[in-house]
């Protein structure tokens, strides 16, 4: 067997097609990519401007914080516990708190921490998607991609919910008793979802993983 055909038999997977709905995946993770990295610059000037103008005075503070919460809405009888006549669980906005600390612990928790996860988890989307638009289907670099969006996934949701509920801690210990009909309390959560949406890409970079080894043994054997 000639060198010509050797690298001929070598070089197959740039020969296949790319998948369908690449190169549009391709373009929309771009651009959700730029659009997560201008949001949080948006985010972070919109932190800076509104927070450092909130009044050091607490009697003048009317701040607007929005953030996950467990809330638990009951009757003017606020000891009775057979007043309670609404839960609710996710995020609510609390208008005109006398909070200054917690309007930055609740914007940096959801703008910056989380934009910095969506940012890395689109980066490694692109990389990914731009590989298979050019045809690079069995390449060491994807694998590499899937891993680390799977462990980006996974950390987020490890860290996420710990964050979430010590963070509702801080927010609620500074605006205190928020109103005398609404009792809240830091949001708790368990995801499941991103457990096993991350269990499942650590799967399939190790499955790209092998093939990728068995394309080589393949090409050294012929």
């Amino acid at each position: 067997m000639t060198s010509q055909e050797s690298s001929d038999i070598m070089n197959t997977s740039s020969q296949l097609p790319a998948p369908k709905y690449t190169p549009a995946l391709k373009t929309w993770f771009d651009f959700l990519y730029y659009l997560s990295g201008l949001a949080m610059l948006v985010g972070a000037g919109f932190i800076l401007v509104v927070g450092l103008n909130i009044p050091g005075e607490i009697s003048e503070r009317h701040t607007d914080i929005e953030y996950w919460f467990n809330a638990t809405v009951i009757a003017n009888d606020v000891t009775a516990a057979a007043s309670e006549i609404m839960q609710v669980d996710g995020k609510l906005k609390l208008n005109n708190t006398s909070g200054r600390a917690a309007f930055f612990i609740a914007n940096t928790d959801s703008i910056l921490i989380s934009g910095i996860f969506s940012l890395l988890a689109f980066y490694n989307l692109r990389k990914l998607f731009a590989n298979l638009a050019t045809q690079r289907i069995f390449d060491l670099e994807n694998v590499a991609y899937v891993k680390k969006l799977g462990l980006l996934i996974l950390v987020y949701s490890l860290v996420s919910p710990f964050l979430t509920y010590l963070c509702g801690m801080a927010i609620l210990a500074e605006i205190g008793e928020f109103h005398k009909q609404l009792q809240l309390s830091p949001y708790v959560s368990i995801p499941i979802e991103g457990i096993l949406i991350s269990g499942a890409l650590l799967v399939l970079a190790q499955i790209l993983e092998y093939a990728f080894q068995m394309k080589q043994e393949q090409s050294l054997t012929i």
